[in-house]
């Protein structure tokens, strides 16, 4: 009986679900939620008078990220297909709408969130997600003439679309999303099958581009103190330098759980653009090894999820989990890169670790598009488990026995 119990129990798990995705997924949010803590105890308690205000924030965000999860989850890929271009103009507008005075909300300059009352919902977070679905779309769409079309106009359609939201994201400013925005909608073309040469041509246009965007205002004094970030110690490399600080000051095991001095007001957003730096201090290159283990297993898991999806000919599906692999992959590198000062500094947030709740939310929602993929993937190649046949099958028999009862009378004629 237990071996029949079994039986009937596998093919569930084993088909609907993706092991790897689903530890990985829950040791980062477990970490993040440690971490976070650690992180934010001092700031919490100076300006909140408690020690547990973002964690508990942060826990609310992780309640309502977990319900969003399992409805995406119940969405089929293909209806994500069908409404994934209707999505952009929505994504659009509200970028727009968040530069509205009275509306969006500033923070230390920057006007990324609209005020919903008891919360405020960043934009940016949600634009990223909504463009790799609309460029997925549009790679299953037009596919063969970006591969083997000589004609621009295929490729500019796309980029135009990323062009007018990077164009929005720098009003807020939000200059870090914009990059990992162009990168991945950049990989995910040359996925699409255009060609490297016009990729090129593309990534050397947006750098040049880009440098003036770089060096124009508070931005260029960034990069100029991110070059020689010990000569300005105490000013726009103050950040840099108290996150080299506490990296080094980590070794090999760090400082133990909650010995960080540097999230201490030495180091400003130690809960959120520098979490990074705190982990490393207080867990040392143990810990940071294991987390960026965890990173490469999670993306691992977002291309070989892909893979399957497109062996099984779920085209939009596979670009859909590469894309959010990519766009995981570059926010994790471009954010340690600004806390080891590889890259000048950028509001970035480390995914599932950092404080964040539009971060959060969106995070767990495109996991749960990935586990989708997964499924309807399993669906696709093997068909669906006897337990999943036989719920389709009751739900069948009560919509039939619902429309007859609409149908006919109590007598058995049609009325």
């Amino acid at each position: 009986m237990f071996k029949k119990f079994c039986e009937d129990f596998q093919p569930e798990w084993q088909r609907y679900v993706d092991r790897g995705l689903l530890i990985c997924s829950t040791f980062l949010v477990g970490l993040g939620l440690v971490v976070m803590m650690s992180a934010s105890i001092a700031v919490a308690e100076k300006n909140y008078g408690d020690i547990y205000h973002f964690f508990n924030r942060q826990l609310v965000f992780l309640f309502l990220g977990l319900l969003a999860a399992y409805i995406v989850y119940r969405i089929k890929t293909s209806v994500w297909q069908n409404i994934g271009a209707k999505l952009l103009p929505v994504v659009l507008l509200l970028l727009v709408v968040v530069l509205l005075p009275g509306i969006g909300k500033e923070v230390n300059g920057s006007h990324r969130w609209i005020n919903l009352g008891v919360v405020s919902l960043q934009v940016s977070e949600m634009a990223k997600l909504i463009m790799i679905m609309y460029l997925s779309g549009y790679l299953v769409r037009h596919g063969k003439e970006l591969s083997h079309g000589g004609l621009w106009r295929p490729l500019l359609v796309p980029l135009a679309m990323l062009g007018i939201m990077d164009v929005l994201l720098m009003l807020e400013p939000d200059f870090g999303s914009v990059v990992v925005m162009t990168a991945t909608g950049i990989a995910l073309l040359f996925l699409g099958g255009v060609k490297l040469s016009r990729l090129a041509l593309l990534f050397v246009g947006a750098i040049a581009l880009m440098i003036p965007l770089v060096m124009m205002g508070y931005r260029g004094a960034r990069v100029t103190a991110f070059l020689d970030p010990w000569s300005h110690a105490t000013g726009k490399a103050y950040q840099t330098v108290h996150a080299l600080m506490a990296v080094g000051d980590g070794g090999w095991f760090g400082a133990g759980l909650g010995g960080s001095v540097q999230k201490l007001f030495y180091l400003p957003e130690a809960h959120n653009d520098f979490i990074f730096a705190v982990l490393a201090e207080e867990f040392g290159f143990v810990g940071i090894v294991v987390t960026l283990a965890l990173y490469a297993w999670l993306v691992q898991r977002a291309f070989v999820i892909g893979f399957r999806a497109d062996r099984a000919k779920l085209h939009y599906a596979a670009y859909l989990a590469y894309g959010i692999g990519f766009w995981i992959g570059f926010q994790v590198l471009f954010h340690i890169g600004v806390n080891l000062a590889l890259l000048p500094p950028k509001g970035l947030t480390l995914p599932l670790i950092s404080y964040g709740g539009s971060s959060l939310l969106v995070t767990l929602m495109a996991l749960a598009l990935l586990m989708r993929v997964h499924r309807d993937t399993q669906i696709a190649l093997f068909g669906v488990s006897d337990k999943e046949a036989l719920r389709v099958m009751q739900r069948e028999k009560r919509m039939m026995k619902s429309e007859n009862k609409r149908g006919f009378g109590g007598d058995g004629y049609a009325r």
